[in-house]
């Protein structure tokens, strides 16, 4: 469990991990300043030894120099303090215990109300909390790590670099450095949903020389009763289980006071835990697993401490053993020179639906009686069936079954020995009714209610093409996620605190320079990296809490790329953000970033476009040549006319528009720069710098114009006969075309005709083959059922003869008896008058 530990307490042993502590050599002087902002300044001169004693003294621990009655005092208070706030939520804990059944965890078996009745309880409960863990854990923990950097105030290349190193280092921490963060945050997604409340405490741990954030169940930290949040706490108290070993090394590393304690002993489970243990089916060794229960409270107290002012209350953290009563440690919880005494966060409160007091509501809150109901409709269900399969009901005395009295089993007969006594009278069976069709529809209603409770969005989804437009499925998704998705900022808000007091950590404890090893790199971190300058949050949107929300936007933006004009949307970067939401790996590889464009020749362009690589009209190009070249490219019919290349016919006009656009810009700046250089005062005005550039536009109209009449006439006449020549041509080479793709349509036509000949006498011959296959199944019925019919009427005519040679049989038997009781009467009557 977690201990507050002395900061500058330094492991002894090397290793062949680099240290998150700075190493200072043996034979310098040292100082430690602390400085306003919370950051340690490492000195070096001559009185370096006595600024560091200064400076251990200050986080040193302050119960070894108190005095004894002091400190009795102090104890008592925590541990009274303690048990009040245990006693004010005693209500709330024993509510978790009747909702832990709920979750139907323990296999059961019941003779209430009678033996064999079902013990099932219904998933409703459990459904639910499980479906929150998966989602919750697959947005704000991904598999590139949970923390995004952003960076406060304006933006500057040297920030930016600072972000991404504060980016990379702190999600290796979480996901390589501290490998326990992640099995710690999936405990507590799992008990947040249930309880409405869990607690994270993040500290520097000096034995592992890392910071370290673990999961707090609710019923190892109690909070005083009029708290609305930790950081307004009155006072909140972890209870922390030593065993004798980790207590003893912390007493000898100075951690705590070195006190006579009792032998370590099993300790008193709360009522949750012993809960927990019995559904779980296991339960804590006296003998093997003795422990030490310490009362860690965080708390404001007035005691001598020369930081302090006398009457000043300030906070602390109590470190109190609880079977003795003594007082392991007390530690200022504030930094030094921090003139209001703020009190330093550890812990970090998340909540799943805020209620009306310190703790949250969960979903035993919410869907607890609709589990109850559920489950109660269920066994009734189950057990009406039960009954209806097997029934039992009344027998009279005298009736005795042959054997004994097991359930009958389908297609047994068993005898009864019934004198004299009707059968139907003798047996009684009680009215069983079948599983209730009523109780079975309600069911699937309380079912249904408690589902879309706690999450809905599935069954839209998965309902998505019946639901229409995008737009209406993206309504139906955000008003079915609105539970969850409220849930997911206040996860999100408190994930970022969490993730800022790793910061603090890493600021403090970080050396000038930390280098670490990546796969396929090597990397380093500052300690100045984490002066404030860059905000580390999660990575998750608190506005998109699914990837469901993710896929519909990027298909309604896919949607509106598609029906807008070419160039409106970066088209790489939308396929690119539905890649992501789908969790497409290997992205690199599939959608490879685009090539920057390059300064090339006219025909080099052409050639790139056709690749899908973008071109670019670049400053000092010949843009007459590119748009004379593109210009003739797109009128060839064998080429840019052509139909197959219809593709490049946008891109290579958006090229020519930029061609002619920067080509104009260079006559202008030429010109304007010309004009400004032979004025006598330079414009400083913006009208006057306008009135030049409309001067310099009217110039490079004329010099245009003039350059286009620069031609005689007859040589305005050859160039016209030449284009009607040229013009000539062109329809020449359309006519031909139209008439090739006229013969190939025809030839088309052909062939489908050709096609659908063939379909239909193949048709034909199915026809014809399922007709003869027809007859040929209707005769052997018909055979089939003349056959039955022949062995019926033998069956029947061999039944009646047996039934005539039972009948005779039966007489001949009934003769004899006759012939008997005949001969024994005169038989009775002869013996009579013999004695008579």
């Amino acid at each position: 469990m977690a201990v507050e530990k002395n900061p500058f307490e330094q492991k002894e042993e090397s290793t062949n991990v680099v240290s998150i502590n700075a190493t200072v050599p043996e034979d310098e002087n040292v100082s430690f300043e602390v400085a306003d902002d919370g950051g340690v300044v490492v000195n070096f001169g001559e009185e370096g030894i006595e600024e560091e004693v200064t400076a251990k003294e200050y986080y040193t621990n302050l119960a070894e120099d108190m005095d004894e009655g002091l400190l009795n005092d102090i104890a008592n208070t925590v541990i009274d303090n303690f048990q009040a706030d245990k006693d004010s939520r005693g209500e709330w804990d024993s509510m978790f215990e009747r909702g832990f059944d709920l979750l139907g965890l323990k296999l059961e078996d019941t003779t209430e109300p009678f033996e064999g009745a079902c013990t099932a309880v219904h998933p409703l409960l459990i459904e639910s909390a499980v479906k929150f863990q998966a989602k919750a854990s697959q947005e704000l923990f991904p598999s590139g790590g949970p923390v995004k950097a952003q960076i406060l105030g304006n933006q500057s290349v040297d920030k930016q670099e600072q972000a991404n190193r504060v980016q990379n280092f702190m999600n290796y921490q979480l996901t390589e450095q501290m490998p326990e963060y992640f099995d710690e945050f999936e405990r507590m997604l799992f008990h947040l949903p249930l309880i409405g409340s869990a607690i994270k405490k993040v500290y520097y741990d000096a034995g592992l020389e890392r910071p370290v954030s673990e999961f707090v169940p609710i019923d190892q930290f109690y909070v005083s009763y009029y708290a609305s949040n930790l950081r307004k706490a009155d006072r909140y108290t972890h209870v922390i289980y030593r065993n004798p070993v980790d207590m003893q090394r912390d007493i000898e590393s100075g951690n705590y006071r070195d006190v006579s304690l009792p032998e370590a002993s099993n300790p008193m489970q709360s009522n949750l835990s012993e809960k927990l243990n019995t559904i779980m089916g296991i339960s804590p060794t006296a003998d093997s697993d003795p422990q030490y229960v310490l009362l860690e409270q965080h708390v404001h107290l007035d005691i001598p401490d020369p930081e302090c002012e006398e009457g000043e209350f300030a906070p602390y953290i109590i470190t109190v053993e609880e079977e003795s009563r003594q007082v392991l440690s007390i530690r200022r919880n504030y930094r030094a020179k921090d003139a209001n005494k703020e009190k330093r966060m550890h812990f970090v409160h998340y909540k799943f639906v805020p209620g009306f007091s310190f703790y949250g509501l969960g979903l035993i809150h919410f869907l607890g009686n609709l589990t109850l109901t559920a489950t109660a409709a269920m066994r009734s269900l189950v057990d009406a069936g039960q009954f209806a399969n097997l029934p039992g009901g009344f027998k009279a005395k005298g009736v005795r079954m042959v054997g004994d009295n097991e359930p009958i089993a389908p297609g047994e007969f068993k005898e009864v020995e019934a004198t004299g006594i009707d059968l139907q009278k003798a047996i009684v069976p009680l009215p069983y009714k079948e599983p209730s069709s009523v109780l079975y529809n309600m069911l699937g209603f309380v079912t249904a209610a408690g589902q879309k409770f706690a999450d809905s969005t599935e069954q839209i989804v998965s309902d998505a093409a019946s639901y229409g437009p995008v737009g209406t499925t993206m309504a139906l998704i955000e008003a079915s996620s609105k539970f969850f998705s409220g849930i997911h900022k206040r996860l999100h808000k408190s994930q970022r605190d969490e993730f800022k007091i790793i910061a603090e950590i890493d600021y403090d404890f970080l050396p000038a320079e930390y280098p670490y090893d990546v796969p396929n790199a090597s990397r380093e971190i500052f300690k100045k990296d984490f002066d404030g300058v860059v905000d580390v949050i999660p990575v998750s949107d608190p506005n998109i809490p699914s990837n469901a929300h993710r896929m519909m936007l990027a298909n309604m933006a896919l949607q509106m790329a598609q029906q807008s004009p070419p160039g409106m949307f970066n088209l790489e970067a939308l396929n690119r953000t539905i890649l992501n939401a789908a969790n497409m790996p290997n992205i690199e590889e599939i959608l490879p970033i685009a090539p920057r464009p390059q300064p090339l020749d006219p025909v080099s362009d052409i050639a790139a476009a056709t690749k899908g690589i973008p071109i670019s009209a670049f400053p000092g190009q010949n843009h007459d040549a590119h748009i004379q070249v593109k210009m003739s490219y797109l009128s060839d019919p064998m080429n840019g006319a052509n139909p197959i290349m219809a593709r490049l016919k946008p891109v290579l006009e958006a090229n020519i528009q930029e061609h002619s656009i920067m080509k104009y810009q260079e006559q202008m700046s030429g010109t304007s720069k010309v004009m400004m250089e032979q004025m006598p005062q330079q414009p400083q005005q913006p009208t006057e710098i306008e009135a030049v550039m409309a001067a310099a536009a009217q110039d490079v109209l004329n010099a245009n114009i003039a350059m286009g009449k620069q031609m005689t006439p007859e040589q305005q006449l050859v160039a016209l006969e030449q284009s009607k020549v040229e013009l000539e041509k062109e329809k020449i080479k359309l006519d031909a075309a139209k008439e090739n793709a006229k013969i190939a349509i025809e030839a088309q036509e052909l062939d489908i005709k050709r096609q659908g000949q063939m379909i239909d006498a193949q048709h034909k011959g199915i026809t014809t083959s399922f007709k003869a296959q027809k007859s040929i199944d209707d005769r052997t019925s018909r055979e089939a059922l003349k056959k039955l019919d022949m062995m019926t009427k033998l069956s029947i005519e061999e039944e009646k003869i047996q039934l005539e040679q039972q009948k005779m049989l039966f007489d001949s038997a009934k003769k004899q008896v006759d012939i008997e009781q005949k001969e024994d009467k005169d038989v009775l009557n002869f013996i009579e008058k013999s004695n008579k």
